[in-house]
Formats: C-alpha cells, sequence, structure tokens
C-alpha cells in the first residue's frame, strides 16, 4: 500500500533523528509536546525534595519491605509460606509490630489502624478463615479488627483479579485514610501463564503501582519451580528483576527456613537466618534454633561412616588395609581414593582401630 501523498518521507539518519529531536525540544506547549520542565515530577537531583520512608518490615536491622515497592517470598509447595504469612499480617495488625514466636521479625506498627490487605487466590474460605483466627491469636486481638480487610479471590474469575483488587484498596485507602500493608499470596494466580512474557511483566508493574499509589509495600507470595530454587517463569524473573527484598523459604523435616535471596538495601549477610516450626502448645509456628546445615551435614557423614564400620568390621572381624578399602568399595559402590579416605576418617573418629598385627578391627574401647 502506497503511502498517503500528505506525508513527507525522510530518509532515516543518524543526523535527521539529532535534528528532528533538537527540533521537537524547541517547540512549547502549543503543539502538545510540552518542554522539559514538564517532566520534572519524575526527574530526580540531589536537591529534590523525596522522603525517605521507614521499612515496613525488618529482619534484624535489615531492611525487607518498604512504602512504595514490592517484595516477594519464595517457596516450594508446603515450605511454610502460609504460616509466614500469618506472622507477616500479625505484625502488622499486632498494637507494637511485634511478632509472638519471632523475636527478629519486626513490622512498623500501625497505631493509626491503617487498612491491613490480604488478597489469597490459593486457599478455599475455610482454609483461609483458620489462617484468619491464627493470625489473630498470634496478635493477642478478639475480634477481627475492622482495618483488617482478608479477602478470597480464588472464586472469582482471574479477569477480574485486577479490578477487584484495584477497587478494594481504593476503597480502603479511603475509609482507613491509608493502607499499611497488602500481602497478594498467589501474585501468579493473577495471570494466565507465569511463562508469558508480557503479561508477567505488566502483573509485575500493576503491583509496583499498587505499592506506589498508595505509599504502601505490597508482599508478593511466588511459588518456585518443582525441586528448584528458582522462582516460576518470567513471573518470577520479573519479580527478581523489580523487588526491594526476595525471601526464600525451605523446609527439612518439620522445620522450614527462612534466608534471604536477593536484597536491595542489605547484604544477605546482614539478614539473620529465621527457622521455624510448629507449636502444638501455641497453636502457629514459632522461631527455633536456626539449623546449621554444615553441622547437621557433617553429622550425617559422621553416622554414615560409623554405619558402614559396623557393617564392614563386625566383631572378630579383622581386615588388612587393602581388605578394607575392597570390602567398602563394594559396600558403598565408590571408588577407590574415596574408600581409603573413609578408612582415614573412620580411624580418626574411633570408629576402627589399627591393631599390632597390621590388621583393622572395630574399636571396642
Amino acid at each position: 500500500m502506497e503511502a498517503a501523498s500528505h506525508i513527507k518521507k525522510i530518509p532515516i539518519t543518524q543526523a535527521s533523528i539529532r535534528d528532528n529531536a533538537n527540533e521537537l525540544l524547541s517547540h512549547s506547549n502549543g503543539n502538545g509536546i510540552g518542554g522539559l520542565s514538564d517532566y520534572d515530577h519524575i526527574r530526580i537531583t540531589k536537591e529534590k525534595n523525596i522522603v525517605q520512608p521507614q521499612p515496613t518490615i525488618t529482619i534484624g536491622e535489615a531492611a525487607i519491605a518498604c512504602p512504595g515497592n514490592i517484595s516477594a517470598i519464595g517457596a516450594a509447595a508446603k515450605a511454610g509460606k502460609t504460616a509466614l504469612v500469618g506472622v507477616v499480617l500479625a505484625g502488622a495488625i499486632s498494637e507494637t509490630g511485634d511478632v509472638d514466636g519471632f523475636s527478629e521479625f519486626k513490622v512498623l506498627s500501625n497505631p493509626d489502624q491503617k487498612a491491613v490487605i490480604s488478597f489469597d487466590s490459593e486457599q478455599s474460605e475455610a482454609d483461609q478463615q483458620y489462617n484468619v483466627k491464627t493470625i489473630l491469636k498470634r496478635a493477642g486481638i478478639e475480634r477481627t479488627p475492622d482495618h483488617f480487610r482478608a479477602y478470597n479471590i480464588r472464586q472469582l474469575m482471574i479477569s477480574e483479579y485486577q479490578q477487584v483488587t484495584t477497587t478494594i484498596c481504593d476503597l480502603c485507602e479511603k475509609k482507613f485514610n491509608g493502607i499499611h500493608l497488602i500481602v497478594i499470596d498467589g501474585g501468579a494466580d493473577y495471570i494466565l501463564s507465569v511463562n508469558d512474557e508480557s503479561a508477567a511483566s505488566l502483573i509485575v508493574q500493576f503491583f509496583i503501582h499498587l505499592a506506589i499509589k498508595h505509599a504502601c509495600p505490597v508482599v508478593v507470595i511466588v511459588h518456585q519451580n518443582p525441586g528448584s530454587e528458582k522462582e516460576r517463569g518470567h513471573f518470577g524473573s520479573e519479580i527478581q528483576r523489580k523487588c526491594y527484598g526476595l525471601l526464600t523459604l525451605t523446609r527439612e523435616g518439620d522445620i522450614s527456613t527462612l534466608s534471604p535471596k536477593i536484597m536491595r538495601k542489605a547484604g544477605n549477610a546482614d539478614v539473620p537466618l529465621i527457622s521455624f516450626k510448629y507449636d502444638s502448645g501455641k497453636g502457629y509456628h514459632v522461631a527455633v534454633d536456626t539449623v546449621d546445615k554444615e553441622d547437621q551435614k557433617a553429622k550425617k557423614d559422621r553416622m554414615k561412616h560409623e554405619e558402614i564400620a559396623s557393617a564392614i568390621f563386625k566383631p572378630l572381624v579383622a581386615l588388612t588395609y587393602q581388605e578394607a578399602v575392597s570390602q567398602i568399595m563394594q559396600a558403598t559402590s565408590k571408588g577407590e581414593r574415596t574408600a581409603k579416605t573413609m578408612i582415614s576418617n573412620m580411624k580418626g573418629w574411633g570408629y576402627i582401630k589399627k591393631h599390632d598385627d597390621g590388621r583393622y578391627r572395630l574399636n571396642e574401647e
């Protein structure tokens, strides 16, 4: 199709681009383009009066979530995210911001009772209600405060999620003179596919604008890929790029551990690890001594050596060094070098002993 005759054809060159740009900048507001001063509201200078907000959530001295930003918690299934969401919300509605059972975890107090909003797209109404009861119990509150707004949006169509979220937040802003914290439990559920790059970018931008508009942090819960510590799809990648803080949850046995992954205003070493488990007496999760993974690994390694030593060097069995190496290689399917290292470890830990005849036996001492 031919171009319309009234459109002037201009060769696109670096010079033409520069000349056109200079011409645009020289125009006034009269032609609809405006001048540079029209964009001063998004310009950042040293002299500009920008209020530095106080972090809303901290762990130790490290800032985790801050007004105008999104933060995220990534976790595999059943890693303890529901319990952690309860900790966040309990702190937000408590009088002091302290969270029972989590001394290192602090939420900025909310004396003006601005809205604390939770959107859950994953759990049933009954399950979410159980969690609300747990949150109130942890916060030491008998009845649901009016400013605590927990909404179950799972029953809605996905196409309705954004509009409902926007409307509720706008109404809460008006009713409670502001919003203290927003939690999105199931951020990826706002789009049909976490691998849709355009949709992922747009929904993360939606959460960011929500945080900016209401001058509060938005904490987004993100699932991780099965068997991986990577947040799911393009949605997870976009969250990583745009978040103020990203924490990750892992679980071993009945103990969950919260650790830093990406921090904008703190180093990972500044964020103390928090391990927690369910306390049947209290009816909710509480912090426990942090699991030392290196110590656990060392203990498992020693137990493994002890078991193999007991299996090979049975009572009255005496083996030469080469016989012991061969037996360990057969029992463990490891190479010769590993078997020799294991003999050295068994001897060093006192599981076996070399006798005067040059043979190795269980250490009976």
